[in-house]
């Protein structure tokens, strides 16, 4: 035998649940006991954007988060980031405060999803030190809860890939600090095909480094032909992303540029990227002592960075032959030379 359920009456209390569409309750939204998902609540908005503080703030999201309400929110707060939004509460037209956007930022940090990152990314570069910060702050927590199998995703990667070629420096840097945490798979096919391939060498170099993060071999192929990039900043990142790779592969190309390059910080790049690869290799292998004497050789380099690469490089190697290769050189090595 079924129970009929009998709903409580209205007591005139209850929260508003369709204040952006003006619609009567119906009895089905959830507050309610139905089905329908309420509306947003311009009075829940105002009460985000205006929280006191931080706890204030979680308070009213935990009410939102409850009710399956995050992407409908997320829709509204995302139009409250950039610095041309206007209000419209009213006769009201003006521009929302700082704060404002930033406790909006701050909401889409807890509840936000893809539709979040094209502000976010613009935000980064605002004019306003705090909408900045809050950025930074947001976009790490956002991007880590993206699904890596959400078809969005990939387009979400290839946009923060793209944003390196445009954004300052201190922006780029929040980016490749998320790149390089984000799921591999996804974050490896953007990186090879909109990063190294990028017009601006800042792109391609910032990219260099991202896939050194990865540590994905595959991106070995790739790296070795940014060695002759025409950059000199790029060449340098793709060799120390290549001494973070297990690819024996680029031993030959790393002490080719150690030895013909003509810049000092690829050299120096390319030494410890060539020490970092050395060192992986197995005591017994016939070719170890031959590639101690290449790190050796760079000990007598004109450049000084050059040669501390060199340094640091035989002393990392747990080998009897690299320890003799730097005591010998120490003994004959002039200290103006040194210092």
């Amino acid at each position: 035998m079924r129970h009929r359920v009998t709903p409580f009456p209205l007591s005139g209390q209850e929260p508003q649940l369709s204040a952006a569409g003006g619609q009567p309750p119906s009895g089905l939204e959830p507050l309610l006991g139905g089905l329908r998902r309420a509306a947003v609540d311009v009075g829940r908005i105002q009460a985000i954007l205006n929280a006191p503080n931080e706890a204030e703030l979680e308070a009213v999201l935990e009410h939102v988060l409850r009710f399956g309400q995050a992407p409908a929110y997320a829709a509204e707060l995302v139009q409250i980031v950039p610095a041309h939004a206007r209000q419209k509460t009213g006769n009201w037209r003006g521009r929302f405060t700082p704060s404002q956007r930033c406790r909006a930022i701050q909401a889409l940090a807890l509840i936000g999803g893809h539709e979040c990152i094209p502000a976010l990314l613009d935000a980064l570069s605002d004019t306003i030190y705090e909408v900045r910060q809050a950025a930074r702050h947001a976009l790490p927590l956002i991007c880590a809860r993206l699904d890596p199998l959400d078809r969005r995703t990939f387009a979400t990667y290839r946009l923060l890939v793209e944003s390196l070629r445009t954004l300052p420096m201190q922006a780029r840097r929040t980016v490749t600090q998320i790149l390089a945490g984000a799921d591999r798979e996804a974050a490896l096919s953007v990186l090879l095909r909109y990063g190294l391939p990028a017009p601006e060498w800042w792109a391609r170099r910032e990219s260099a480094w991202v896939l050194g993060m990865l540590g994905d071999r595959r991106a070995a192929r790739r790296l070795l032909a940014a060695l002759h990039d025409p950059s000199p900043p790029v060449r340098a990142s793709a060799a120390w992303a290549l001494g973070r790779l297990d690819a024996p592969i680029a031993i030959e190309p790393l002490s080719s540029a150690a030895q013909n390059d003509e810049d000092e910080a690829v050299r120096a790049a390319a030494i410890g990227a060539l020490g970092a690869l050395i060192a992986r290799l197995s005591p017994l292998d016939e070719t170890l002592n031959a590639l101690v004497d290449r790190l050796a050789q760079a000990l007598h380099d004109p450049e000084l960075p050059v040669r501390r690469a060199a340094v640091d490089a035989l002393s990392a190697l747990d080998l009897p032959y690299a320890r003799l290769k730097l005591r010998t050189w120490a003994e004959r090595v002039n200290p103006d030379d040194w210092l």
